[in-house]
Formats: structure tokens, C-alpha cells, sequence
């Protein structure tokens, strides 16, 4: 039986330069990320920190400067340079990357740029024929959606999904094709909040995830409102991929022997 390992995935949020802590999705507000894994809030020497420190080697870049931009500023020369550095020591690293793609031309900037998987949030989505039109140029399998949420309503450029629930919403991005998606409430990140199990568990019914099921029509990793072992022991259980985690991460509530404690876990699941 080969069962998927429930996947940490530590979000690094690029704004002017450096690692910004997201709180609620106010990026106005957002100040340089404080870490213990760190001195420097620049992306490089984080992801080191956690590579070194945590073992953790998945990442969720979002390009803030590139989302709120239209992606006429970006970062990604800084994932780029890490790429490169990867292919050099042989790291096993892999980024995801949300620089709010909203075409063709930019998936393909964001995969020349390195990027293992690129994400396409709902918030910089014009349409859903413009998606069709992506997955028709480059497939499915590097592609995720990220539901973009704020007050439980989908944000989106594109009015048919501001109409749906986030679950309707995946029913409507499953028919494309897209199998892969990203629950990410903003106004959960960076407080530490705790988790919307409702929602959470509708999201899975849609996907025909169940615990302890081994076939699934789809993945749903968590972004927001993480606060610590419990909410991951939780997430695996239920049958969701994994968790994107920042605040938790940086201060310290999960550690390597917590996380180790959830691998161990996942043995007996």
C-alpha cells in the first residue's frame, strides 16, 4: 500500500526583499519575519534554517510584491538563485510559488524560474476559461489552485467563483481538471487561531477524501490558522496532504521532535 506522507510545508512570504510575517492578509502590515531559526529575514539563510534545522525541504513561496503587482515586480531571481544552489549541493528542495499568475505567459515565468509546482490563487484567477487555457497549455500535474478565502468568501477576479462556496467552488475547478488544491483563509494566517473543521471536512467530502482512504480524487493541503502539533495530528487524521505553517515554525511551538512525533504517527495511520 503506498500511502502519501502528510507534508509540512513552511510558507515564506516575499515582500521588498526579505521573509514578511503575514498576519490576516493585511500585507500593508507586513514586517520582516522575527525567527529563531534565523538571524536575517532573507530567504535564503531561512530555508537553509529549516533545511538544517527541522529537516523540512517543501516550501510555499508567495510573492507578495508579484501578487499585488500584477507581476510587474517579483522575486523570483531570489528562488531562481536557490535553485541553482540546490542543483550545486545536491539539496532535495522543492518550492511551490504563488507570484498571482494570471495567464499562460505567467505560469511559464514562474516555472522557468524553478518553481516544482505553480500555484494559481483564486484572488488573481480573471476566469475560468483563462484556467482551462493554462491547464490546456501545460497539463494538470504542476498545477494547484489555492481557494483564496477571507471571512469565508472565495476572493476571486473571477465573479463566477465570488458566487460559490469554496466547496462548490472545487466541484467547478475539479471538472477542468485541476486535482490539487490549497484552502488558504487568509484571515487565519499568522494568528494562531485554530482550524475551520467544518469547512475543512466539507472540502474533503467534495474531494472524496476519507480517513484512512488510500485512493483519492484529489489533494487539499491547509494554509492558515495552524497553531501547533494538535492541528496537524488533526489535519492528517482527516485525510488532508498537509499543512502550509509559518508562525508556529518561527517561534518555536513546533519543533523537530514534534514533527518527528508526527511522522511516527503517520506510521501507525
Amino acid at each position: 500500500m503506498n500511502k502519501k506522507l502528510f507534508r509540512v510545508i513552511p510558507a515564506l512570504d516575499l515582500k521588498n526583499g526579505v521573509v514578511v510575517h503575514g498576519i490576516r492578509g493585511e500585507r500593508e502590515k507586513y514586517q520582516p519575519i522575527e525567527s529563531i531559526l534565523s538571524m536575517s529575514p532573507e530567504l535564503s539563510p531561512l530555508v537553509d534554517g529549516f533545511v538544517q534545522q527541522l529537516g523540512l525541504r517543501e516550501f510555499y513561496v508567495a510573492d507578495l510584491d508579484a501578487i499585488m503587482s500584477s507581476m510587474k515586480k517579483d522575486h523570483l531571481n531570489f528562488v531562481a538563485q536557490k535553485n541553482a544552489e540546490r542543483v550545486n549541493n545536491h539539496k532535495p528542495l522543492s518550492f511551490m510559488i504563488d507570484a498571482g499568475v494570471y495567464d499562460v505567459d505567467g505560469v511559464g515565468k514562474v516555472l522557468a524560474a524553478g518553481a516544482d509546482q505553480v500555484i494559481i490563487g483564486t484572488e488573481t484567477l480573471p476566469s475560468l476559461a483563462m484556467l482551462q487555457e493554462i491547464i490546456n497549455h501545460y497539463g494538470r500535474e504542476r498545477l494547484v489552485v489555492s481557494l483564496d478565502i477571507k471571512d469565508g468568501k472565495i476572493m476571486s477576479a473571477a465573479v463566477e467563483l465570488t458566487r460559490l462556496t469554496p466547496p462548490q467552488a472545487m466541484r467547478e475547478l475539479m471538472k477542468l481538471g485541476i486535482q490539487q488544491f490549497i484552502l488558504l483563509e487568509l484571515s487565519r494566517v499568522g494568528t494562531g487561531a485554530g482550524l475551520n473543521k467544518t469547512l475543512i471536512k466539507e472540502c474533503l467530502a467534495v474531494l472524496g477524501v476519507q480517513p484512512k482512504k488510500t485512493k483519492m480524487t484529489g489533494s487539499l493541503i491547509l494554509g492558515g490558522g495552524v497553531s501547533g502539533y494538535e492541528d496537524l495530528r488533526w489535519l492528517m487524521l482527516e485525510g488532508v496532504s498537509g499543512a502550509i505553517v509559518a508562525s508556529a515554525l518561527h517561534d518555536g511551538r513546533l519543533t523537530k521532535e514534534k514533527l518527528c512525533q508526527l511522522k511516527e504517527l503517520q506510521k501507525y495511520k
